[in-house]
């Protein structure tokens, strides 16, 4: 059963994002130690050092000493900062992915807004559910983990408070993120009354400890764990078999021979059937086929004749909403 590569990219953000910290934090310690045996022993040490960047000059012992405070906290900061925003973009990313493989779950009675000149600028129904779902998407974007914690429960009837792991420990690394990037790491009222057992005051300049960033790694990474086996357990993708479906053509090296490479974007849809009757005005598909290669959730459509009847294809396979061409690729005779 294949996962979400939504899913597949947090754990690789998280992954990153923990060995970024790791051998960061490892040089800082270095480099201190290496500073302070130079200070202690070295009465000629250059009263300044200048890295390769050049930026900025450094006294040496003003620099042991950020490497040992300063530093390692700006680290930590701007690591929370990139995992939570990693967790938002799979909490959203991974609504699409749902979205291509069931689209049962989003069939809510609710009213819907769109102008009219929207919708009468889409081409077909299928633009038209496509939308709704971005509309979702964009607002949660926006929205916060309480909001997307409120979709998921009314959408897929997904509870992210009692999915394994205590959600108020993911809302407070959530909130201090916010902390950190709209008020630099200051507490305010909301935040010390929400988590009164962190023991902070009021406009407290909040420090992230090497203890506090492992930890949130952990939880984030065992949280994002539980919802992607739930929404697998509820959405699996149904694999295709290879398969090869030969058309009325053959290669003729004195036509146009093509390969068009599709991804197909909805599991159920037979895109076999829909190539077999796709007829543009008296020009019928099957009849410039050679061979349908049909690989898992995309296909190779092998082509062959004159340039004008072969561009005729384009355009219905690029505007179906359940088919996405990657590339063409033409096949040349070379011997000459």
């Amino acid at each position: 059963m294949r996962g979400f590569e939504s899913y597949n990219q947090l754990k690789a953000n998280l992954r990153d994002s923990r060995q970024i910290y790791d051998i960061t934090y490892h040089l800082y310690q270095t480099e201190k130690n290496s500073l302070d045996y130079e200070i202690e022993n070295n009465p000629d040490i250059n009263p300044s050092i200048k890295t390769s960047i050049g930026s900025i000059e450094h006294s040496p012992t003003a620099l042991a000493k950020r490497l040992e405070t300063v530093y390692p906290y700006k680290l930590r900061q701007l690591i929370l900062i990139s995992i939570i925003t990693s967790l938002e973009v799979y909490l959203t990313d991974v609504i699409l992915e749902v979205f291509k493989r069931d689209i049962t779950p989003f069939k809510v009675n609710e009213p819907v807004t769109f102008q009219k000149n929207q919708i009468l600028s889409m081409g077909s129904i299928e633009k038209l559910k496509n939308e709704i779902i971005t509309k979702d998407f964009r607002n949660l974007t926006s929205g916060g983990l309480i909001q997307i914690e409120r979709y998921y429960k009314k959408i897929f009837d997904i509870d992210l408070r009692n999915i394994g792991i205590d959600f108020r420990n993911i809302e407070e690394i959530h909130i201090r993120r916010h902390l950190f990037v709209h008020r630099n790491g200051v507490t305010d009222f909301e935040y010390v009354n929400k988590f009164p057992e962190y023991g902070f005051k009021v406009e407290q300049q909040i420090k992230l400890s090497h203890d506090y960033l492992i930890e949130s790694l952990n939880k984030l990474t065992e949280f994002a764990s539980y919802i992607n086996k739930v929404l697998l357990q509820r959405f699996p993708e149904i694999l295709r078999k290879s398969e090869y479906k030969f058309g009325n053509a053959s290669f003729d090296f004195q036509l146009k021979n093509i390969i068009l490479d599709i991804s197909v974007l909805q599991d159920n849809f037979d895109y076999l059937e829909y190539f077999e009757n796709l007829q543009v005005r008296d020009k019928k598909l099957t009849d410039f086929l050679v061979q349908i290669t049909s690989l898992d959730s995309s296909c190779l459509l092998f082509l062959s004749g004159k340039q004008a009847d072969l561009s005729t294809f384009y355009k219905p396979i690029i505007e179906h909403p359940y088919l996405n061409l990657i590339k063409t690729i033409e096949l040349k005779n070379n011997v000459h």
